[in-house]
């Protein structure tokens, strides 16, 4: 995964729930510890994608629980070939 892009996405959440960066850990569930709904996370991880130019596979989106899903989910599938 690019770093630069993990930092963007954990500075977007940052600003969005006026949070440190440091406090947002990977095991922070969106729904109860950010108090979303499901709608409200699809909402927040469109306009995250809007926002920091990137697209997640719409068959990951509804596996994303934690912060640690959502960075995981920017990884590339491991049976992709990496770009040259």
């Amino acid at each position: 995964m690019n770093p630069n892009l993990k930092k963007a996405v954990i500075q977007f959440l940052a600003n969005e729930y006026h949070l440190r960066p440091e406090d947002i850990l990977p095991d922070s569930e969106f729904l109860p510890d950010f108090n979303l709904t499901p709608e409200q996370l699809a909402d927040l991880i469109t306009r995250m994608q809007d926002a920091l130019d990137f697209i997640l596979p719409e068959d990951k989106i509804n596996d994303i629980k934690t912060v640690g899903d959502l960075l995981n989910s920017l990884e590339p599938d491991s049976h992709e070939p990496e770009p040259v």
